[in-house]
């Protein structure tokens, strides 16, 4: 239902962009953006749905960063992480999407690089998926701008890709067709 592999390399970007501006351990941030959405894989496609509404309730959303807290527990002690890290990184998943206030500077460039997706190439994906036309989720996300970024540097990033998608919207052009 989701195209988390868009989503969570588009998030990777965003990550090391942010990293490139901000002082923050690359060896937590860049794994909790990988993992940070795996969860979704256990969650059935009818709850997944309700959860990636407008204003959905948190606690559906809360389901996949419980998920996504086990397996990449399970991953990066397989793979032998540094556990002091591995202990950062699954905090920070577990409320990346729900919890309102960021940790660290590692939290807030997760939190920021998730959201910029939504921006960024996943705006298409997003119009696929809620009973929204382009020029209203445009709107919607203009609006979250200054609630939902931490940093100043996320919050230009947005808003920079906000005015491509809009350049997209006004050509009737859609970069990222949905997959037949």
């Amino acid at each position: 239902m989701r195209d988390n592999e868009l989503h969570a390399q588009n998030a990777v970007e965003f990550a090391f962009k942010l990293l490139t501006l901000y002082e923050a351990d690359r060896a937590i941030v860049i794994p909790a953006m990988i993992l940070h959405d795996v969860g979704w894989s256990r969650v059935s496609e009818e709850i997944t749905r309700k959860a990636c509404r407008p204003h959905a309730d948190r606690q559906l959303a809360r389901i996949h960063e419980e998920e996504s807290v086990k397996i990449g527990g399970e991953i990066l002690e397989e793979a032998g992480y540094d556990r002091d890290r591995v202990t950062e990184i699954l905090v920070i998943i577990d409320g990346h999407d729900t919890r309102v206030e960021a940790l660290s500077i590692n939290d807030r460039i997760v939190k920021d690089s998730d959201k910029l997706t939504r921006y960024a190439k996943n705006f298409w994906f997003w119009t696929r998926q809620l009973p929204m036309v382009p020029e209203e989720l445009a709107g919607d996300l203009e609006g979250m701008i200054n609630q939902w970024f931490f940093l100043p540097e996320s919050k230009k990033m947005a808003k920079a890709e906000i005015t491509r998608r809009r350049l997209e919207i006004d050509n009737r052009r859609d970069p990222y067709p949905a997959p037949k």
